[in-house]
């Protein structure tokens, strides 16, 4: 009798690990919290970005764009070849950030609820990223294109995963 509880009270600590594990959802690709914040990671002309979806911009009126704890929100900007737009710029953090686009000189800092407006150009072709000097390697980046998707090697790719 011994023996046996005690095979049952070893099987039964192998198992409960196993058991607690299946709990956590935080991690899986496929979880509803993932869906819910944005969806995972994208790749924008090489630069790894926390996605918080596309949305197309407008040269006539203003596209806002807020600027989050390690997100932009839209991620993606997408608009005619070459065209030029306004954006509307909102930090919405509690961090100061900035929206950076090294290949069109703009650098603009924006301190926890401060607004600005910036004016950007549509590549011709392929994306353009933008990013957060300040959190980039924490996936703090976006990305201008082309409507209709990318041609040529700096489009924009998707993987699964949390979004920030």
């Amino acid at each position: 009798m011994r023996l046996g509880v005690l095979i049952v009270a070893v099987l039964g600590l192998g198992v409960l690990p196993l058991v607690a594990g299946c709990g956590s959802s935080s991690s899986s690709p496929g979880s509803t919290e993932s869906s819910s914040s944005g969806g995972g990671k994208k790749t924008i002309a090489g630069i790894q970005a926390n996605d918080h979806g596309t949305k197309t911009a407008s040269s006539s009126g203003k596209t806002e764009v807020e600027l989050d704890d390690f997100y932009f929100s839209p991620t993606v900007l997408q608009g005619k070849a070459g065209e030029q737009v306004k954006l509307e710029l909102k930090n919405e953090g509690k961090a100061e950030h900035t929206f950076t686009i090294d290949s069109q000189g703009i650098n603009q800092d924006l301190q926890p609820g401060d607004e600005a407006e910036v004016t950007v150009t549509i590549p011709k072709s392929g994306a353009v990223s933008f990013y957060c000097k300040f959190h980039k390697s924490s996936g703090m980046a976006g990305g201008l294109e082309v409507s209709g998707g990318s041609s040529g090697g700096g489009g924009t790719t998707t993987s699964g995963g949390k979004g920030y």
